[in-house]
């Protein structure tokens, strides 16, 4: 018996199988053997503001036309640094000091400029940073403006000019650099692990003092006059900048503007408020989507 093919003449029954299974065969290796590139992708630590972040990173390589995955799963600096390193990973967000803590048994510096050397020369062979953006997540002293304006301190180098032994309240745990960095403060006993909104109500009676990171300071002391931080620019813990860390190899200039784009236009205050949404539910990657259209990024 024979068959006759679509597109071909009639042929016995166990040759036209033979052709079937190869036709099929070759499909199947053309689907799984595409020459489409991977995605680049992308990963964060998981918290509000990096998911935030990594979305704002892949939003602006996306439209230089490449294909971007951002990756759900939540993963430390060293196992981003591992991961980009191999080969498994091209761009996460991160903060220098964090970076140069991972990287370095003993770090000592601490201003931005000499962070950014360090973490560079830290780096494994292929994996950069790219440019900081106005984002700073370093620590920083708080005060009510009463005890601020009596003493005339405005700056963290003039702290000792605040009366001794007022406790200090903070978020989180207060780190050996944090308290030496705020040691000319004078403070007394230290109140740790509590939220931005507890740090502020007690340092608004005008007898503590606070610590809040850059990015706790701009949500919890927004429309905040009574509150304020103290400058730091010459003085203070580890600089913690926000800056891209991605494989060399996969970035051509079209991204790297994308990124430096990113860079000049992102502040602290503008991820706090966006990490503050994610944190209340929103999709960071609509959140970021968002922030791109509106600065035209």
């Amino acid at each position: 018996m024979t068959t006759r093919l679509p597109w071909g003449p009639m042929l016995p029954r166990r040759l036209t199988s033979s052709l079937l299974v190869a036709a099929a065969a070759v499909t199947l290796l053309t689907a799984c053997g595409s020459d489409e590139p991977a995605p680049f992708s992308v990963g964060s630590d998981g918290t509000a503001a990096m998911r935030v972040a990594a979305e704002l990173y892949a939003g602006s390589i996306a439209r230089t036309g490449v294909r971007v995955e951002v990756r759900d799963d939540s993963r430390g600096d060293r196992r981003l640094l591992d991961d980009a390193a191999q080969g498994d990973l091209d761009l996460f967000p991160a903060f220098t000091g964090d970076l140069l803590v991972t990287l370095t048994p003993a770090p000592t510096a601490s201003s931005t400029e000499d962070v950014e050397q360090a973490v560079s020369r830290a780096l494994p062979q292929g994996v950069v940073i790219g440019d900081p953006a106005a984002v700073s997540n370093r620590r920083q002293v708080v005060l009510s403006r009463s005890p601020m304006d009596t003493a005339g301190v405005t700056d963290l180098a003039d702290c000792g000019a605040l009366p001794p032994g007022m406790p200090l309240a903070t978020t989180g745990k207060l780190s050996a650099d944090d308290r030496a960095a705020f040691g000319q403060c004078r403070f007394g006993a230290v109140e740790e692990g509590l939220t931005p909104a507890e740090v502020v109500a007690r340092v608004s009676t005008g007898r503590q003092l606070g610590a809040l990171t850059g990015l706790e300071a701009a949500s919890a002391l927004a429309g905040n006059d009574a509150v304020t931080g103290l400058r730091s620019a010459e003085s203070g813990p580890m600089a913690q900048d926000l800056v891209p860390v991605y494989r060399s190899a996969q970035v051509g200039k079209s991204q790297m503007k994308a990124l430096s784009r990113v860079a000049g236009d992102l502040t602290t205050t503008d991820l706090a408020e966006m990490a503050a949404k994610v944190e209340k539910g929103a999709d960071p990657a609509v959140v970021a989507r968002e922030w791109l259209v509106t600065r035209g990024t």
